[in-house]
């Protein structure tokens, strides 16, 4: 009689496994996954190489590129206004660029025209504040720099 109990015992114990078996699998979920104890690390990163990487990021585009860096063609520039102003036309559209550096328009020949890549952050969509200025392409036949669109240009010499 204990034998014919324990039978029966068993019998319903395996019908509640094939049950539970088959409803983890019309879950999407494996009844047989084996629990593997695991250690998550992060990654090191030395010093030298972290320097490394970043004299290599302003080349490089990733995540944090598009709002270090801006890539365009000059439109305008106003060296009157404090800081000075330049219109970007970028892939995006046209973006207003604060040149935080006052003299970093001169210093590098920038004219209308030119192909610039602009260090420095994005402030939001259609501002940007550039520290360094790189003219990548100049358009040929005129004369660069900020003298060259009037704007610093005095009228008191005559």
């Amino acid at each position: 009689m204990k034998e014919r109990q324990l039978n029966n015992t068993a019998k319903g114990v395996l019908r509640l496994g094939v049950a539970a078996t088959m409803a983890l699998m019309a879950l999407g979920l494996s009844p047989y996954s084996v629990s593997t104890p695991t250690a998550e690390a992060s990654v090191a990163a030395d010093k030298k190489s972290e320097g490394r990487d970043r004299k290599d990021s302003k080349h490089h585009d990733d995540d944090r590129g598009e709002d270090f860096v801006l890539n365009g063609q000059v439109l305008e520039i106003n060296t009157r206004k404090d800081p000075p102003e330049m219109i970007v036309g970028t892939v995006d559209g046209r973006a207003l660029v604060r040149v935080l550096k006052t003299d970093e328009i001169v210093r590098n020949g920038v004219g209308v025209g030119d192909s610039v890549e602009l260090t420095g952050e994005k402030v939001n969509e259609l501002l940007f504040e550039a520290t360094e200025i790189s003219v990548s392409e100049r358009t040929s036949g005129s004369d660069h720099g900020a003298d060259a669109n009037n704007d610093n240009a005095d009228d008191d010499s005559e």
